[in-house]
């Protein structure tokens, strides 16, 4: 039991997690405070209604920029109590709802092109309309429901100010920790290589490796992002920002050596393995320092290993060795930074009150939103067809006075995505979520209702809700199904009925969504999916020819191969998600997913034997006519696979790479067994066997159809 205990407060402990339960804490004091605290000053009948514009703010502060966040809440605590009344007043006349609902869904979704902040804005918008249908359909007063919706969201910014003034760094310290344990982990994957094992078990053990340099390189983009954002945000020198970004480019790079170690097959040895498993010790040790916000880094012990391990000079270094050493000198410049960013948190205003610049170009926003009116822009279709949908269930539930029937057109507004197969995913997590959620309601209502206890399962609700609505939608839609039901209406004289009502609304709305997303302008995956892969293929031929032209100078990789390593693994990553993606949809609708996997396979290869290649930079050189020709040889048989995928053909034959790879070989075989030389020749010819699988897959899947 208490080991279990202690490897949930160790999780609970990380950068992710930490991001969760901060956000969960801070909505659940703006939603529970007005309603423990207003019924005792006698102002119990706002009381739900300024824990519902609360709740609907909370859900529209999705993170970054403070910028972008203040601006988001303070728009919807103006626009969502006038949205609010206008449903109160619309009811009356099904038809002036429903075109009310189209007009303002049309809005909500057009505004998703402002940024992804922008979505939740957009959704809680419609939220707030058809609550105010509700409220004028049950005979609420609308003031006061309009009121108190708008001190909810005020109370809301007030609370976000408080906790962004405590800790204004705080966002992307935790996500550079979660950088951190990310590559912490991928070290510890880094053991697979070892000479000997078995096919299956090498096989097995590149999947896990290939999947944890997938999870750390999301994590040093979702890093990425939110510090990118931040600078947006501040003016002035930027100190603290500054020592992040070496803390961030360091978790990168020692990710790019995880991969060498786990890419290049080396003999058993106890000190490899030791010095390994004291690398993810270090990472982690990282992580948990900028989770404290003080300590210092304890590296002498991975010193000595590194040392150890390289006591047999330069010539017979291997590329572990230099691998670990390379990562050896990363954690030491995130020492340097850890010295200058603790010692900088002792100016306590440059901590609480960061430059911050509001300065816009002016007219930006609607230059953006005017540039998507268009039957090209897939945001402008979208929006179309949910708000399609949405005054449908608008017109059906207003026409024929339905009690408790803004379910059906919420539920379409919210589960319609982009995607076929993300609406499908969110249908079905939607729709499980609510009938768990609705039998919680109904238990509620009929057991607890009108006590302190009631109070209290709202609270615990909210709290599980704002910690799991980004990263477990299903779990979240089962907690917060029952707080919207409660907080609605106050149920009804049978609960079991009232909460049948809400799930077979549920159900047919997500029907709907489910219709829409098929018919409706759909935006299939396999007619993006080829441009998705070439893109990847040209990202990673980019990346390749400036490693291998590194390769040829005895000097450490420039600072551009840093750019084009990162363009490379988005486009790769971009790629993989659309396939993901088209996976999702019916069959009929897909393209030849072996020919988009077989590809797929082969586009990741390239891009981690390229990051494997790009740790011997300054190292290793091999300048020669031999490489330079290798070099062109690559990049123009890539770039003709990326045409002949955007041209629908096969691509040309296999170019002659056996008679320069063989000079290169030869070249480089001077060394022992485990010399870095032996290892980037090895690495040639895996990128070569890369490039010659992508050559072939097309080609194979092509005469297979």
């Amino acid at each position: 039991m208490w080991v279990k205990l202690r490897q949930l407060g160790a999780r609970l402990a990380t950068g992710p997690n930490r991001i969760a339960l901060s956000t969960a804490l801070r909505g659940t004091i703006a939603t529970v405070t007005p309603l423990a605290l207003l019924p005792l000053l006698g102002w119990g009948d706002i009381a739900y209604p300024t824990v519902f514009g609360a709740l609907n703010t909370s859900m529209v502060d999705a993170g970054g920029s403070y910028r972008s966040r203040l601006t988001a809440m303070a728009m919807f605590a103006v626009v969502g109590p006038c949205l609010l009344l206008l449903g109160t007043a619309a009811v009356a006349e099904w038809w002036v709802a429903t075109l009310c609902m189209f007009a303002i869904t049309v809005v909500s979704g057009l505004v998703r092109a402002l940024g992804p902040g922008s979505i939740g804005l957009g959704i809680n918008m419609a939220v707030a309309f058809l609550v105010g249908l509700s409220v004028g359909e049950s005979g609420g007063p609308p003031l006061s429901w309009a009121l108190g919706f708008g001190g909810g969201a005020w109370w809301t910014i007030l609370i976000a100010l408080a906790f962004w003034q405590l800790r204004p760094y705080r966002r992307i310290e935790q996500e550079i920790a979660g950088a951190w344990e990310a590559v912490a982990a991928l070290a510890g994957a880094a053991q697979a290589a070892e000479v000997g094992a078995s096919v299956v078990m090498r096989r097995r053990r590149e999947q896990r490796l290939a999947a944890r340099h997938r999870l750390a390189r999301e994590a040093v983009e979702r890093a990425r992002d939110a510090l990118g954002e931040m600078r947006a945000g501040t003016t002035g020198p930027g100190t603290m920002l500054a020592q992040l970004t070496v803390l961030l480019n360091a978790a990168a790079r020692i990710g790019a050596a995880a991969v060498t170690l786990g890419e290049v097959a080396m003999p058993e040895s106890v000190p490899r393995r030791a010095a390994i498993a004291e690398l993810e010790r270090s990472c982690r040790e990282v992580g948990h320092l900028l989770l404290r916000g003080a300590g210092e880094l304890a590296l002498d012990s991975m010193r000595r290993l590194v040392r150890d391990l390289g006591r047999g000079g330069e010539a017979e270094r291997g590329a572990d060795q230099l691998a670990l050493a390379q990562a050896m000198r990363h954690l030491e410049n995130a020492d340097d930074a850890f010295r200058q960013l603790f010692g900088r948190r002792r100016r306590l205003l440059d901590v609480l009150r960061p430059p911050v610049d509001f300065r816009l170009p002016s007219g930006a926003a609607l230059r953006t939103l005017r540039a998507h009116l268009t039957s090209d822009s897939a945001i402008f279709r979208h929006a179309l067809r949910v708000a399609v949908v949405a005054a449908l269930g608008t017109a059906v539930i207003t026409r024929y006075g339905l009690a408790h029937g803004i379910w059906l057109p919420l539920t379409s507004l919210v589960i319609l995505q982009p995607d076929y197969g993300g609406t499908i995913n969110r249908a079905l997590q939607r729709t499980a979520g609510t009938v768990a959620g609705a039998v919680v309601a109904g238990i509620l209502l009929a057991s607890v209702h009108g006590s302190a206890a009631f109070d209290a399962a709202i609270a615990a609700l909210l709290f599980a809700t704002f910690a799991l609505i980004r990263r477990r939608y299903g779990y979240a839609i089962t907690f917060l199904t029952p707080i919207v039901m409660l907080l609605i209406g106050e149920g009804s004289a049978d609960p079991w009925i009232d909460l049948a009502e809400r799930i077979a609304y549920t159900v047919v709305g997500a029907a709907l969504a489910l219709a829409a997303g098929y018919g409706l302008w759909p935006q299939w995956e396999r007619e993006r999916l080829s441009d998705r892969l070439a893109r990847a293929i040209r990202a990673d031929r980019d990346y390749l020819a400036a490693a291998l032209a590194g390769l040829a100078v005895a000097a450490p990789p420039a600072a551009a191969l840093g750019q084009l390593r990162r363009q490379a693994e988005i486009a790769v990553g971009n790629a993989d998600a659309a396939f993901q993606r088209m996976l999702g949809e019916p069959a009929h609708r897909r393209a030849r997913v072996d020919a988009a996997f077989t590809l797929l396979v082969y586009i990741h290869r390239l891009s981690r034997h390229t990051t494997a290649l790009a740790a011997h930079l300054g190292a290793v050189v091999a300048a020669s006519s031999a490489l330079e020709a290798l070099r062109q040889l690559l990049a123009a048989a890539l770039e003709d696979v990326a045409q002949a995928l955007d041209d629908a053909r096969p691509p040309a034959p296999r170019p002659a790479f056996d008679e320069p790879l063989a000079q290169l070989r030869t070249a480089l075989s001077a060394g022992g067994e485990a010399s870095p030389d032996r290892s980037v020749a090895g690495l040639l010819d895996q990128l070569v066997s890369d490039t010659t699988g992508l050559i072939l897959a097309p080609v194979a899947a092509r005469q297979a159809a």
